[in-house]
């Protein structure tokens, strides 16, 4: 399942590859948070190099491949994590129910120290 308060963001690139000039558009999913709250993976070269304000954590994180031009399909990892924010929206909303019938309770029961 995945964390509270995050979503899957889908983007598109395109790319021209040099050898016949062709554009080819992939489109890739990451994990989205208002918050740092996803563990940065620096590439060595890029080591020390940390932008914004928070030098261990990002608000984002890859996931991989949707789609692209090329043909390719999605990653595997795109259809897990899709599964994954799918149920966290479903113990969200069962969530918010529930909060919303014991508001109701809390509004029709008697306080404790009332008699019934």
């Amino acid at each position: 399942m995945s964390q509270p308060g995050v979503w899957i963001h889908e983007y598109e690139v395109k790319k021209r590859y040099k050898k016949g000039g062709d554009i080819y558009v992939y489109c890739y999913a990451k994990w989205q948070a208002d918050t740092p709250i996803f563990k940065r993976n620096p590439k060595a070269k890029l080591r020390g190099v940390a932008k914004g304000k928070n030098p261990e954590f990002t608000c984002h994180q890859h996931i991989g491949r949707v789609w692209s031009s090329t043909g390719l399909g999605i990653d595997p990892e795109v259809a897990i994590a899709r599964k994954e924010w799918e149920r966290r929206k479903q113990l969200d909303a069962i969530d918010k129910v529930l909060n919303e019938i014991e508001t109701v309770l809390f509004g029709v029961m008697p306080n404790k120290n009332d008699k019934a």
